[in-house]
């Protein structure tokens, strides 16, 4: 039985499975607040099945791009479990996630993109329905989002919560802008990452494609606190 946990988002998704079926599958949203329900959920999770946690074959991550805070508490969390009871780890893909959704349904370009700060979103592009990657994971800003638009014949299919966020810049390309409930992965298709992935005793990599709010704003942080930029950096390297 594999446990796969997504936080990359608002969605806490908490999900157990196997090759032989999806056995359990619960998604709460609660953004900025999953700090408080992962822990329980996992073991609601375990418990439904009447399962502890050593009987686990792996834990899957969804290891971003997406938000800073969620990535590092559900690999936090997947790193404890796994170092407890010598469980593998395994890192999965949020916009492959996202992309195996309406991927498969759809003739051209898919566009998946997240949010990641105001005007900034990350972008990957997907040719469908084979679902081959057209295009690596980027942090964009708005503005060069028209280069990577015009690049692809159309049709071209937009997707993700960094559409939803910035409906006023996507408004010319409305027609091509998938329904909201493709914005969260489906748990039977994380599963099927989880079953294909490469699995480690080492904890996956978080897929960061910027810099984070601290270390872009380090010398007002720095300031603020009493401290040199050199001691901030080296705190920060710390972390």
């Amino acid at each position: 039985m594999y446990l796969i946990i997504n936080c990359a988002e608002g969605d806490l998704q908490i999900i157990l499975g196997n090759s032989e079926r999806l056995w359990f599958s619960s998604s709460l949203y609660v953004p900025g607040r999953a700090m408080k329900y992962m822990a329980p959920g996992i073991e609601w999770a375990l418990g439904s099945l009447e399962m502890q946690t050593h009987e686990l074959q792996g834990i899957a991550c969804v290891s971003g791009p997406g938000s800073f805070t969620g990535v590092r508490m559900s690999l936090a969390h997947a790193l404890g479990l796994a170092c407890a009871h010598n469980i593998p780890l395994a890192g999965l893909s949020f916009m492959q996630a996202l992309a195996m959704g309406p991927g498969p349904l759809i003739q051209g370009t898919l566009l998946v993109l997240v949010h990641s700060r105001r005007e900034q979103v990350y972008a990957q592009a997907f040719s469908c329905p084979g679902l081959a990657v057209s295009s690596p994971a980027k942090n964009l800003h708005l503005s060069e989002l028209k280069d990577l638009l015009s690049a692809y014949p159309d049709p071209v299919y937009l997707t993700g919560s960094g559409v939803r966020r910035n409906m006023d810049f996507f408004q010319h390309y409305r027609s091509a802008v998938l329904p909201r409930h493709w914005d969260v992965p489906a748990p039977h298709n994380l599963l099927r990452m989880s079953l294909e992935a490469s699995w480690d005793t080492a904890l996956p990599a978080p897929e960061y494609l910027r810099a984070s709010e601290a270390e872009e704003n380090l010398a007002r942080i720095a300031a603020g606190r009493g401290l040199d930029l050199d001691q901030a950096r080296e705190y920060l390297q710390r972390e």
